[in-house]
């Protein structure tokens, strides 16, 4: 395995062996940036072009680059190494450099999202058993976090990366079987003939689960290599060395890479316990004290001079009811959609908002955000919004409120059903909730409103 790039892919890109897929394509631009045969005058700058594009078509595939970067593996048997006077060089694991007697080639993928992007990314590479155990584990870990946040394909993408990495990880026969039938000979070549011969026999059985894969054939020809069958090839190889080892020995070695190991238990219990933390935040839900009116209405609008369709009337109104010229607490109605003067606001700690849209009404409203987290009712905000306009009400902590308002024209109460404003943080960012509240029902409408007594407002 003298020549680990033999193509010069990463060379022409000027990476190492380890780079992730990330690191591919940002060196791919900077690099056709500067190749590109309108930028680059030098007479070979046009064949450089079509390496660095044909690099990044390799590279960029986790199965085309786990062909490149074994293809140049020998796999003689061992009397082509009787004539060297060196030994072969051995396989080492490309995370910690080690030397392994079951070096895999092994695929994971991770996920990050962010509302309509989604990436996968691979995470690649010849590792030995603990390494890979590792790198599947941050890889999964990061998609946990990081992975959901797109719509569709960051949950799809999301579990699938995740079964993957608990499953042990894309290993792909034939490029593993090449792996174990040359580290077999390079333990032959070193005189370690036990661990030579159970290495042959990993090889052997990988070697079976090798299939004709017309696709990774026309690939290895087109970069200048002969392909038989892989598989009965090396099948050949490795019979001819074990004949050369002899029977007897240490049998078939532990299978470090078996799938019911200590990774598979690791990430199957972090999924069920994060599934089960979603599932209680979901079930969950905050006692309050229960509001005595409970009788859904709806209305096309707030009374007007002209009822229309589905117009539920509120019961006895009072007809003695006139408008107030002021606030209760004596302050001067606002000229514009306001806070009112006087009134404490608070629960204003957070990162929310909620919008009050009056803009279907014919009347001016005097309302209140009232909090639901503790034992009673408790307005937090008072605010005037006039009839046709809305207001927003800013920075909102999370917690589960309604809305209580009175009809200014009619003086009829109502509030809305209970809602919760919500805040997750996620890194550096923060999810909150933006949200708006109609006053203006339409039968099959999105927010329930209901009646409310006097002392209740």
């Amino acid at each position: 395995m003298k020549n680990k790039d033999p193509k010069g892919y990463y060379a022409i890109l000027g990476i190492s062996l380890s780079a992730d897929a990330s690191e591919i394509k940002a060196a791919y631009r900077r690099k056709a940036m500067e190749l590109h045969p309108d930028r680059n005058p030098s007479p070979n700058a046009t064949s450089q072009f079509q390496l660095l594009n044909e690099a990044l078509a390799i590279l960029s595939d986790p199965s085309s680059r786990a062909q490149y970067d074994t293809i140049a593996i020998e796999t003689h048997d061992s009397t082509a190494s009787q004539a060297r006077e060196e030994p072969p060089e051995p396989i080492v694991c490309s995370c910690c450099g080690k030397v392994s007697a079951q070096p895999r080639y092994a695929i994971f993928f991770s996920v990050k999202s962010f509302f309509l992007h989604s990436t996968r990314t691979a995470v690649q590479g010849i590792f030995c058993s603990a390494c890979a155990e590792k790198k599947a584990l941050v890889a999964t870990a990061t998609t946990w976090v990081l992975g959901w946040w797109g719509i569709p394909w960051g949950i799809i993408y999301s579990i699938q990366a995740i079964f993957n990495n608990m499953m042990g990880g894309t290993q792909p026969a034939h490029v593993n079987a090449r792996l174990a039938a040359h580290q077999a000979w390079v333990f032959a070549a070193l005189g370690k003939i036990d661990l030579a011969r159970a290495v042959a026999l990993d090889a052997l059985a990988l070697s079976k689960k090798v299939k004709s894969d017309t696709g990774i054939a026309k690939r290895k020809k087109s970069l200048g290599y002969d392909v038989p069958d892989e598989g009965v090839e090396l099948q050949q190889q490795i019979h001819k060395l074990l004949e050369i080892l002899g029977g007897g020995g240490a049998g078939r070695l532990t299978d470090t890479w078996g799938l019911f190991r200590r990774p598979f238990y690791i990430q199957m219990a972090l999924t069920i316990a994060i599934i089960s933390v979603i599932f209680y935040l979901n079930t969950s839900q905050p006692t309050h004290t229960r509001l005595q009116s409970s009788d859904p209405f709806v209305a096309n609008r707030l009374p007007t001079s002209t009822p229309e369709p589905y117009v539920a009337a509120f019961k006895n109104p009072k007809p003695s009811y006139v408008r107030p010229a002021s606030a209760p607490n004596g302050e001067a109605w606002p000229i514009h959609a306001s806070y009112i003067k006087g009134y404490p606001q608070t629960h204003k700690s957070g990162y929310s908002k909620i919008t009050i849209d009056n803009s279907q009404n014919d009347s001016d409203i005097f309302g209140k955000l009232v909090s639901l987290d503790g034992q009673n009712a408790l307005p937090v905000q008072t605010f005037y919004i006039p009839a046709r306009g809305r207001f927003t009400l800013d920075d909102i902590t999370a917690g589960s409120y309604d809305i209580r308002y009175r009809n200014l024209h009619s003086g009829h109460l109502s509030r809305s059903e209970l809602f919760t404003v919500e805040e997750h943080r996620i890194g550096d960012s923060v999810r909150f909730s933006n949200m708006t509240m109609t006053l203006y029902k339409v039968r099959n409408g999105n927010m329930q409103t209901y009646g409310l007594p006097e002392d209740e407002f």
